[in-house]
């Protein structure tokens, strides 16, 4: 085995609830990306369960409880949108033909405000304060 495919692995995923795709507290869509399962696959299967014996409903409100949110989850979604919007997209935005919607433009400007939102409290933190002021040190 080479040096390369040593190292070229796939990350470890962990379960974490998807609160960006989730419908109810984002652990049906936490445990579709953990599996790599298409969320509505993991939901149908949960309903259907949930129908025949209670134990999962039990389990759902445990998970809603125990998993961490995934913070990561608004980046992730941005890109799958980028992707589907870059397929659909055959003219430039704004002339005849293209097929950029208001939804489009409304989703990619709500992720941005999420990151920003998410660099500003970063950058407003003690820890990264504490961090610049170690590196000041070392100079």
């Amino acid at each position: 085995m080479s040096r390369a495919q040593k190292y070229d692995t796939q990350p470890v995923r962990r379960l974490k609830r998807n609160k960006v795709d989730g419908k109810l507290g984002g652990v049906c869509a936490g445990i579709g990306d953990h599996l790599g399962w298409d969320h509505n696959m993991v939901r149908i299967l949960t309903i259907l369960l949930i129908i025949f014996t209670w134990l999962p409903s039990i389990a759902y409100v445990i998970l809603w409880v125990i998993m961490p949110k995934d913070a990561r989850a608004p980046y992730v979604r941005e890109h799958r949108e980028q992707e589907a919007a870059r397929s659909r997209i055959t003219a430039p935005a704004g002339t005849v033909g293209s097929s950029t919607t208001y939804g489009d433009v409304k989703s990619k400007f709500r992720s941005l405000e999420v990151r920003l939102q998410d660099l500003e409290r970063s950058i407003t933190s003690k820890e990264w304060k504490l961090n610049r002021d170690f590196r000041d040190l070392e100079r």
